[in-house]
């Protein structure tokens, strides 16, 4: 028969290799957690950036009368900034092999600092110039 004494130590040893098991397993689960909470907020960045990208092209796309241009558009209190370029699409022919004309491609750019790396992604269009003319 074991002494009351070694059982309370044996009990004490116990509940302290129990702490430290706890202790690592949510240690390791906080540091998950953080994680997730990272993905999800650059998850959400990169949601507004490609919204952002979209909204530009539909814009420009959308101007009665369409031009080459390029335009850089300032860092606002997202940090992140805009490049839109809208050039005339040349020797560009459909399946029946007739040249289309007055076609442009825009491109949208956005460029943003993410804990010290330059982030960039870019989305293009192709449109019409005749597509949004009002009819008389």
């Amino acid at each position: 028969m074991i002494s009351n004494a070694r059982r309370q130590g044996m009990t004490l040893l116990e509940v302290v290799l129990a702490l430290a098991v706890f202790s690592i397993a949510a240690l390791a689960l906080v540091g998950t957690l953080n994680q997730i909470a990272e993905a999800a907020s650059e998850s959400q960045i990169l949601l507004e950036v490609e919204q952002n990208l979209e909204s530009l092209i539909d814009e420009y796309g959308k101007m009665p009368q369409m031009r080459e241009l390029e335009e850089e558009i300032k860092p606002g209190s997202d940090g992140v900034a805009y490049r839109v370029k809208v050039e005339t699409v040349k020797d560009l022919r459909n399946k029946d092999g007739r040249f289309l004309q007055d076609m442009f491609k825009i491109t949208a750019i956005a460029r943003w600092n993410d804990g010290g790396v330059v982030m960039e992604l870019q989305a293009d269009s192709m449109r019409y110039a005749g597509a949004f003319l009002p009819l008389n």
